[in-house]
């Protein structure tokens, strides 16, 4: 199976946000994902999800109207290998679970898009991306991973205003996470140039416009991605 092996690298406060284990006047009020070794993570859902809006934004991309041309043919042959199983058994299978079977598979091939790429509902096996958690890279001291950060909210009560300090753990500037996508039977869709859209798409972090985690409006979740 073939896969993008990654590097992000911070380029600013990353918060992506956890539940504290405990809670401390005076403390630290947010705390960044960490992993079972106390370590900052990237979840795999967070590159996803931010990913999946990039090449939302791509649609009229020449690849991505082929990927989605693609997984509607890819979704056609598979109806029609449905209907003739259907067939040998159709004494078995009441009308209205044959309709329903049918439906789904109408819908799913009227919605066909680039953004299949990241999983269709009720179609497990069909080709898809297979997203990691990104881990911090081996060689980093946990010192130089955290940053304490204070930012205050302004509350507006009974047309007052309210300043709350909030403090933040969040990942500092310059900390590498590594990871991987899989490439999930992307064969079965049969054309190429799937694997360098998605790198091209994952390089759409570098320009600064698609962040990760909470607080971008704070200047948090710059990242640069390097693909491997």
């Amino acid at each position: 199976m073939e896969r993008i092996k990654i590097e992000l690298t911070t380029l600013s406060n990353l918060f992506i946000g956890d539940t504290p284990s405990s809670f401390e006047i005076g403390g630290i009020d947010q705390y960044t994902k960490t992993d079972f070794y106390n370590k900052p993570l990237v979840p795999a859902s967070s590159l996803k999800g931010v990913l999946r809006r990039i090449i939302s934004d791509m649609e009229t991309d020449g690849t991505a109207e082929e990927i989605a041309k693609a997984y509607k043919d890819y979704f056609k042959d598979l109806k029609e290998k449905n209907i003739r199983n259907l067939e040998k058994v159709a004494d078995k299978i009441e009308p209205e679970r044959k309709k329903g079977i049918n439906d789904r598979f109408e819908k799913t091939i009227e919605e066909a898009s680039a953004e299949y790429l990241f999983g269709v509902q009720g179609f497990n096996d069909a080709p898809k991306l297979i997203f990691n958690d990104l881990v911090v890279k081996e060689g980093q001291e946990e010192r130089e991973l955290f940053s304490i950060d204070s930012k205050n909210r302004i509350d507006v009560v009974e047309d007052q205003l309210s300043a709350k300090p909030r403090t933040y753990k969040t990942v500092r500037p310059g900390v590498v996470f590594t990871g991987d996508i899989l490439l999930y039977r992307m064969e079965r869709l049969g054309i190429k140039g799937i694997r360098e859209f998605v790198e091209k798409s994952l390089l759409e972090f570098n320009s600064g416009i698609y962040r990760l985690g909470g607080s971008g409006s704070r200047g948090y979740g710059r990242v640069r991605i390097d693909v491997r």
